[in-house]
């Protein structure tokens, strides 16, 4: 047989040889080129291509079986063995286009390569082989399914419009030819494109539309898919139409599972308690769902819970938890439970145990991060819950002593101004995790009322009173929120949150001058015709009241003054630091923390040589006999004082000069830390 097929072969050559001329040519030589590009090449490349095919498509339902289930949050990926599989495709059928171009298998090749691409995600590639499949072979059957993968191509590059446009022609041209298969596929794309347009609606259609090109599984699954949107937007009645449309066409007994479950679940949502607890029942009764029974009760004692039966609800998910640990249905009654603790009892003790219990099972992922979330959560609460609880308990000690004149705990004032902002700013953190972090808008917003009512003359209270405002407002209470953003623009005029409150309020806006810069002009000019003490009284009412802008520069100003023209080191040191403490990013107190540190090494320094001098002053008297002061005085070494050797220690103190007098009224702040050049320093003040 073989030799006569040979024989066959040859005398067809000799023929195409001999009539080389003729018209007879040209189509045998084409015959030709198709039957050695089939049996030289074609064939392999075509078998691998389907065994890739084949192998996508089981792997395909695999995963979305498993995006329904809940337990599939990456991206679909080829199996290696389809990759392998692709990549044979490709070749042999880059080899037909090379050399056999003429052959009447260059279009199912092109097609073969892009397809084999796209599923390698090699998009660029892809997208080439399909452009020219449709630019040669317009009137194919294949140009819309061409067209279809180029439309996902160009949607995964956030070439939307132009992606939609190709997907949508796509589909009407599959429904001319009847082509239900890529009609089902691009109609399950555009439903995928409205939802990232966030376009539910018009995505649940799209997916209803594919299930009824699609049968069997794939109609099960976009029907699941399109009864999840409608559910999600509380359509429960086509919800429920899906689901039972699911459960007609399913064959895989996870679908047909999944399908009824879901039914189950839509209509306890629907409040049809007795329907769901009878299509769980017939799920319970029998065998083939076994796998499932953790999760049928689950849903069931959801069931429970929504009728109102929250104490046996409570204690059946404790006992799924318990029972089926590490499976889908205790991942999901850990998670419950964790949720009835935080929103239902207050016990954030308790939602913390349970949030971490839902984080370390990995049956439901969605469920795990969002658990690994809210633990992380929690424990930031409890630390911040600490903070506020700490500062505010030093703040009223704080007080207490000071109204108590009680000296063994005395404060200073800026000690005590400290704790307050301290206090304040714990307030704020934590009434900002309540509105942000758990919704617990109760609870926020009586941290953000503590801030008004008892911190006024914090940095705070702008923010707070605007945070109020805006709360109100977007909650519909118009009266309330006009009641703190009109507080805001009449206190704090020059505020950045006046200009936001007067935005949301649709008033006019006006430009503030910042008052504080006469009286700092002023202040300079006294310093400048040597009223010193008048120019710190000034520079010190500034500060006094309303927050100002300048307060940074101001309290620059009023060490520098201390320092260099009154020659008063520790009261310099003093608003040096509380520059440092209340604004610790402004540039001023970039330049003047390097002085702070060798003020506070100064003043350990002193007082390691006060006590040396005390305990060498003890020793000696102990060594001399009463009856010899004179002698003693002679032979006791001297011994500089604390004052003077305070001013000789490593870490100086505040040296005269340290920071020049301004000598410009101009008040800008530096762009860059103050380095040892006098020069610069000259100009941190006035400049």
């Amino acid at each position: 047989m073989q030799t006569k097929f040979k024989f066959l072969v040859f005398l067809i050559a000799a023929c195409a040889t001999a009539y080389s001329g003729c018209f007879l040519w040209t189509p045998v030589k084409d015959e030709w080129q198709d039957f050695t590009a089939y049996f030289n090449t074609y064939y392999n490349g075509e078998h691998a291509f389907d065994e890739a095919m084949l192998d996508v498509k089981s792997s395909l339902k695999e995963y979305n079986i498993s995006l329904l289930s809940g337990q599939q949050t990456t991206p679909f990926v080829i199996s290696s063995n389809a990759k392998q599989d692709f990549d044979i495709a490709i070749e042999k059928a880059s080899k037909v286009l090379q050399f056999y171009p003429n052959s009447g298998y260059t279009e199912d090749c092109l097609f073969m390569i892009g397809i084999g691409y796209y599923y390698e995600a090699d998009n660029i590639r892809a997208g080439r082989k399909f452009i020219e499949e449709q630019s040669k072979y317009p009137d194919s059957r294949r140009f819309c399914e061409a067209q279809m993968y180029y439309g996902e191509i160009e949607v995964k590059n956030r070439n939307y419009r132009d992606g939609y446009d190709d997907l949508l022609k796509a589909l009407v041209q599959a429904e001319k030819q009847d082509n239900s298969d890529v009609a089902a596929g691009t109609a399950g794309d555009l439903a995928e494109y409205f939802l990232m347009q966030t376009d539910t609606v018009t995505a649940a259609a799209y997916l209803d539309t594919a299930a009824a090109f699609s049968k069997n599984d794939e109609a099960a699954v976009y029907s699941c898919k399109a009864g999840d949107l409608f559910e999600s937007l509380g359509n429960l009645k086509d919800a429920r139409r899906e689901y039972e449309a699911a459960w007609g066409d399913a064959r895989d007994i996870r679908l047909r599972f999944y399908s009824r479950y879901f039914l189950a679940r839509a209509e306890r949502r629907n409040k049809q308690f007795y329907s769901s607890l009878s299509d769980l029942k017939y799920l319970r009764s029998d065998d083939k769902y076994f796998q499932y029974f953790p999760l049928i009760e689950y849903q069931r004692t959801e069931a429970l819970y929504d009728s109102g039966e929250v104490s046996s609800a409570f204690s059946e998910f404790q006992r799924i938890d318990t029972a089926y640990s590490a499976s889908e249905a205790a991942t999901r009654s850990a998670f419950r439970l964790a949720n009835m603790y935080l929103y239902k009892v207050g016990d954030y003790q308790n939602a913390l145990k349970y949030y971490q219990k839902a984080a370390s099972h990995v049956a439901v992922p969605v469920i795990s991060e969002r658990s690994r979330q809210m633990s992380t959560t929690l424990q930031e609460y409890s630390v911040d819950a600490y903070k506020l609880h700490l500062a505010d308990s030093m703040y009223q000690r704080a007080l207490s002593a000071a109204s108590r004149n009680d000296s063994t705990i005395k404060h200073s004032q800026d000690e005590i101004d400290t704790l307050y902002e301290h206090a304040a700013l714990a307030q704020q953190v934590l009434g900002g995790f309540f509105l942000f972090r758990l919704q617990f808008s109760d609870s926020a917003i009586s941290h953000y009322l503590a801030i008004v009512s008892q911190f006024s003359k914090s940095k705070v209270y702008p923010s707070a009173l605007y945070t109020l405002g805006e709360y109100y407002f977007s909650s519909g209470d118009t009266a309330n929120a006009k009641n703190y953003l009109i507080k805001l623009i009449n206190e704090l005029p020059e505020s950045g949150y006046t200009v936001s409150a007067r935005s949301l309020l649709g008033m006019e806006q006006t430009v503030f001058e910042d008052s504080s810069q006469a009286g700092y002009d002023r202040a300079m000019n006294l310093e400048n015709g040597n009223f010193h003490d008048s120019a710190v009284a000034v520079l010190k009412g500034l500060l006094k009241g309303k927050k100002s802008s300048l307060a940074p520069q101001i309290l620059y100003a009023i060490g520098w003054i201390y320092e260099n023209d009154l020659n008063v080191s520790d009261s310099a040191f003093v608003y040096y630091k509380k520059l440092a403490t209340q604004y610790p990013v402004s540039d001023y107190s970039a330049n003047v923390n390097p002085t702070i540190a060798g003020y506070e090494q100064a003043q350990r320094d002193s007082a390691l040589a006060r006590k040396h001098v005390e305990d060498s002053i003890a020793n000696v008297s102990k060594s001399i006999a009463s009856d010899s002061a004179k002698e003693s005085a002679l032979t006791r070494p001297h011994l500089k004082t604390a004052s003077e050797d305070s001013t000789n220690q490593r870490g100086r103190t505040m040296d005269a000069g340290q920071f020049p007098k301004p000598d410009s009224l101009e008040a800008v702040r530096p762009s860059k830390p103050v380095t040892d050049s006098v020069a610069l320093r000259r100009r941190q003040i006035g400049k």
